[in-house]
């Protein structure tokens, strides 16, 4: 099988690496860096095609991350290069078969129990600092090559867990080397690190972060598989074009709040918006950003939808990120994007380096859809020409 690859510095390390006698790989990199997309053309036309009737595993936290990542790019490489019918593709296990007798399987850590007592060729953990280290350590030992990648947004348990292993390496890696990145995002990434000295520690310099600059706590981000049948919910929709326009399904008790992604997408016409809403009730309450009143106006009366605008009090911002600060988030695993947003928003900070407690810089998109979604609950009643909210 003849492939002619464009790739940059992620596949050439790779390789690199494991011809000079390493067993394990970590790609420490930023966003943009093209990790996971290297990682996966070096598992496919380098290690699939040059091994026979051996057993690749690629794992991540969830199969909705998978989805959007490297299962995606797995599927793109089957179409771009003409391997139709080369490679068998089981859709409903997730495996794809090379003509060598390899398979790649794909994996999710919550259905990680099929793959722990297997022995494995090569091992790969995408985004392994939001993988528990006792499922990481398992799969791991049962592999004869181990690949790992991440964004260093926080410490975790990868070093204490490496000085096990003396043949690996890590590896940085940043916007900079990936060759096909378009413009527009080099443009944004590069606004983004001039503004943010933490974005640029983790994103630029490949260095952990400052957890002290984050918004929300890691350890309060919790997973679920669905969200919970016994609960009062809401919608809250916060509209966008070139940003993402984001909707989501929220929850409240006293001690938690529950989130589901209900789209996140952008560009989104009157018919995106009819398509999208069709997966709800007409019923149910939606709260909206009131910056868009042209589309409310369109939800209300031509798709009739239970839409209103979302009152914007002085204070409401900081006011519902502190009331979302101080409960644990349940947020239901096919949310990627959503997981993201709350992940990775930090505290915009003065020319001292001092936290602005109420300035936040990150996406947010989800996380404004999520307070919208729980106005009634997150904001002092306020007074509006003679409604209370």
């Amino acid at each position: 099988m003849q492939i002619n690859l464009n790739y940059g510095k992620v596949f050439e390390s790779t390789k690199d690496a494991f011809i000079n006698g390493n067993d394990i790989i970590i790609h420490k990199g930023g966003t943009g860096s093209g990790k996971t997309y290297e990682i996966m053309m070096y598992n496919a036309f380098y290690e699939a095609i040059n091994t026979r009737n051996e057993v690749i595993t690629v794992i991540s936290e969830s199969m909705p991350h998978l989805k959007i990542g490297a299962l995606r790019y797995m599927d793109k490489f089957i179409l771009n290069y003409g391997l139709r019918g080369k490679i068998k593709v089981n859709e409903t296990d997730k495996t794809y078969k090379f003509p060598t007798g390899t398979i790649v399987e794909f994996f999710s850590a919550d259905r990680i129990d099929k793959a722990l007592g297997a022995r494995r060729y090569l091992l790969y953990g995408n985004e392994i600092n939001s993988l528990k280290l006792n499922v990481w350590e398992e799969l791991a030992r049962r592999s004869s090559r181990v690949i790992g990648d991440f964004n260093p947004t926080t410490q975790f348990w990868l070093e204490d867990w490496l000085q096990y292993y003396p043949k690996s390496i890590i590896i940085k890696s940043n916007y900079k080397d990936n060759i096909a990145l378009p413009a527009h995002e080099i443009e944004r990434i590069e606004n983004r690190a001039r503004l943010d000295p933490n974005f640029k520690r983790i994103h630029i310099d490949c260095e952990y972060g400052n957890a002290d600059d984050l918004v929300f706590k890691p350890e309060n981000i919790i997973l679920i598989d669905e969200f919970p049948k016994d609960l009062k919910y809401n919608y809250g929709l916060d509209f966008g074009w070139t940003a993402p326009s984001a909707m989501t399904k929220s929850a409240s008790t006293p001690e938690a709040v529950y989130i589901d992604e209900t789209f996140y997408r952008s560009g989104m016409t009157e018919a995106d918006f009819a398509k999208e809403l069709s997966q709800i009730s007409k019923t149910d309450k939606i709260s909206a950003d009131s910056e868009d009143q042209r589309m409310i106006n369109y939800i209300f009366n031509t798709l009739r939808y239970n839409i209103h605008a979302f009152r914007k009090p002085p204070g409401s911002v900081a006011f519902g990120v502190g009331y979302l600060q101080a409960r644990k988030l349940y947020i239901t695993k096919r949310s990627v994007r959503t997981i993201q947003e709350f992940r990775n928003l930090s505290y915009a900070k003065d020319k001292e380096g001092r936290i602005i407690p109420d300035k936040f810089i990150g996406d947010d998109h989800a996380i404004d859809s999520v307070r919208y979604g729980l106005e009634l609950n997150i904001q002092p009643k306020q007074s509006y020409g003679g409604a209370t909210f």
